[in-house]
């Protein structure tokens, strides 16, 4: 028979781990990395460039950023809050490093965070250091109370949030919040009294307080902001009223979801939290649609298994976290793979697929965060990264930089003939980037993994520089590549895969036609 085309879409849909091997859709992939499905078509992801060497800043080493932070100032600027182990420091816009830590330093630099009344309010995830305010000029200091607290100090206080003009504090390993008394206290002047409420009497499940915060409900019949607490072992409640003091504070729901992976495994996207589980991730908004079971896979069903299997081996850790980049639209969030070294799960807003992220060092990636309207890493030797930034990986200030590596694996096709066999013999993948460039491209065939695939090289281009006397005023060096290669394999399905690397352009996928000689039904 003459030989039958099929184009496969691009991988669109972003990852899915979860759809039968056998009927997936077709825009699905089994595998990707580096490539990010949005809104257009799926594009090799841009490379970071060295912004800031913490290492370089007094009292600075070449040690773990353990803590990355945006913190906007009242003038319209903003700084960088990155800690080691003992010290913190400001980044400006500049990259001009600052070390704000207090006298003495600290003992670790698991830090929780909580923006309130134009200052930065830091508590210690480790119950190892007094909680610090800081107002963006000279250095963070300890906060002061006049009375209460935890029995212990106020090392104890280990995580911070703020609802409706108070600031709360969890004690560690233990149920207990506490909060002052009157509204709008700053505790910067040593008049708080601290009050403590208890919640071992509402967890049924046991364990001890992780989180508390706002959440801004919508699902009702109007917008009501409400207080919520959730547990280490994944019990979530919130709350009416202005405080704990008030007549009206009411317990208003209460789930049940999986264990949060860590003291930061809970996101922020606009209104939404989004809570990091041993089972996936749960947004709170879909707990009021939704039961537990369902809410766990509203947003990342695709990727659970990913999320399961990662955390069967660092079950809690504080590189559990993640972050919004909303002018990129997509959301991040930290997949480690051990305590020094990590990758991405990054979430398009437009398209709802997910991918990851892989730098060009895993160690690159153990803290991270949104600063300057872009995502920022930090590394294990304190540099500072400024993330989807040209076409190169971990750039140095003065070099080349290395190539972003990407591939993928689509979804097996039978290419509308289950039955049939067939004998592939070419693939031509559709794509835009530079001419010249050198791709590996193969099939897999009847759910086996190849062992290799073919290394290929793209023609030639024909761009000449804008200017030249030989080119066109409107020439560009991104084409559109339509070239065909040989392929090996047999069988009934087949999957496309595919791989690289980039320096100095972009790339994007459009689709890949495959031309197979069919046979008869096997």
């Amino acid at each position: 028979m003459p030989f039958q085309g099929f184009t496969m879409p691009p991988p669109s849909l972003g990852l899915d781990l979860v759809s039968p091997i056998d009927n997936m859709e077709p825009a699905a992939a089994l595998e990707l990395v580096n490539v990010f499905p949005g809104a257009t078509a799926p594009t090799v992801r841009l490379g970071y460039q060295e912004f800031a060497n913490i290492a370089s800043a007094s009292g600075g080493t070449a040690s773990q950023i353990t803590f990355m932070h945006e913190f906007p100032l009242p003038d319209g600027t903003a700084q960088l809050i990155a800690a080691q182990t003992t010290q913190l420091f400001s980044v400006s816009s500049t990259g001009t490093i600052t070390n704000i830590s207090k006298v003495g330093g600290y003992t670790s630099g698991n830090w929780n965070k909580e923006g309130f009344s134009n200052r930065l309010y830091l508590a210690n995830s480790s119950g190892a250091d007094v909680p610090q305010v800081y107002n963006g000029s000279g250095l963070a200091a300890n906060i002061v109370v006049a009375s209460g607290g935890p029995t212990g100090g106020l090392a104890k206080l280990c995580n911070v949030s703020s609802y409706r003009l108070r600031l709360y504090f969890t004690e560690v390993n233990s149920m207990l919040m506490w909060y002052d008394q009157t509204e709008k206290a700053v505790f910067t002047a040593g008049t708080e009294v601290l009050k403590s409420y208890d919640f071992s009497y509402v967890m049924r499940r046991g364990g001890y307080l992780l989180f508390t915060g706002s959440y801004t409900n919508i699902r009702g019949v109007s917008t009501q902001d409400l207080f919520m607490a959730v547990s280490s072992e994944g019990e979530v409640v919130l709350y009416s009223g202005y405080s704990p003091d008030d007549t009206d504070w009411t317990l208003v729901a209460h789930f049940i979801i999986g264990k949060p992976l860590g003291p930061r495994a809970f996101v922020r996207i606009n209104q939404d939290i989004w809570i990091i589980t041993q089972q996936g991730i749960v947004p709170v908004s879909a707990l009021f649609e939704l039961d537990p079971q369902q809410a766990v896979t509203t947003v990342s069903r695709s990727i659970n298994p990913l999320i399961t299997e990662t955390a069967a081996s660092l079950s809690f850790s504080t590189l559990w976290t993640g972050f919004f980049w909303p002018s990129g639209r997509r959301v991040y969030v930290t997949l480690p793979s051990s305590t020094g070294t990590a990758k991405f799960l990054v979430y398009s807003i437009d398209s709802k697929a997910w991918t990851t992220f892989q730098l060009y060092a895993d160690q690159h990636a153990v803290a991270s965060g949104k600063f300057l309207d872009l995502p920022f890493y930090g590394s294990t030797t304190g540099m500072i990264y400024k993330g989807e930034t040209g076409y190169a990986d971990a750039k140095p200030s003065s070099g080349d930089g290395q190539s972003i590596a990407f591939s993928g694996r689509t979804a097996f096709s039978f290419y509308g003939s289950r039955s049939n066999f067939k004998q592939f013999a070419d693939i031509r993948p559709i794509l835009r980037g530079k001419r010249g460039l050198t791709l590996n491209i193969g099939i897999d065939t009847d759910f086996k993994r190849q062992p290799t695939v073919t290394s290929v090289s793209t023609t030639a281009g024909v761009y000449t520089p804008w200017g030249s006397p030989w080119g066109s005023a409107w020439s560009s060096e991104l084409e559109y590549i339509f070239d065909r290669y040989a392929a090996k394999g047999q069988g009934h399905c087949g999957a496309v895969r595919f791989g690289g690397a980039i320096r100095g352009s972009s790339l994007q996928f459009f689709g890949f036609e495959i031309r197979y000689d069919l046979g008869g039904q096997v």
